[in-house]
């Protein structure tokens, strides 16, 4: 068997992951650590480098099960490796897309139970939380919520 499948698939995949990190907002290079509610739930934001992370770890974990199951992809022709390289990509994007929700529903979730305690907001705010990024919207929920003085 040769290398070169292994080389593009994991090649693909990074660039699946690295799709999903411009296409979700996720364009910070580095993982980073938010805290939603102070001393509360803390969610890490993957970023690029997690997302090209997540993406190449996804095809070469199919890659790895198809070889142990013996059905090694036959793509030493040009259109086997464009075939190879179009799943790897799907594959890819999906996973990193999958980790990247979760992230973004963990932190809506929190921004609803705020905005719960919120009283009515101007309709031009609700109109900028339609269009916003999930991290956007918690932090324009958090400064709906009344706060004592000396307190934010």
């Amino acid at each position: 068997m040769t290398l070169i499948p292994w080389i593009v698939a994991l090649t693909v995949g990074g660039v699946g992951g690295a799709l999903n990190a411009a296409v979700s907002d996720h364009t910070r290079l580095f993982p980073s650590v938010a805290r939603l509610m102070p001393g509360a739930t803390r969610v890490v934001r993957i970023g690029v480098f997690g997302n090209v992370v997540t993406g190449a770890t996804a095809v070469a974990c199919v890659f790895w099960a198809l070889t142990i199951a013996g059905s090694t992809p036959s793509a030493d022709s040009g259109l086997g490796l464009v075939l190879l390289a179009i799943a790897d990509l799907f594959i890819a994007f999906v996973s990193a897309r999958w980790v990247t929700n979760e992230v973004d529903k963990l932190v809506l979730r929190k921004a609803v139970c705020k905005a719960v305690s919120a009283p009515a907001a101007h309709p031009d705010t609700i109109g900028d939380m339609e269009l916003a990024p999930a991290d956007a919207i918690y932090a324009i929920v958090d400064q709906l919520l009344p706060r004592r003085a000396g307190h934010r």
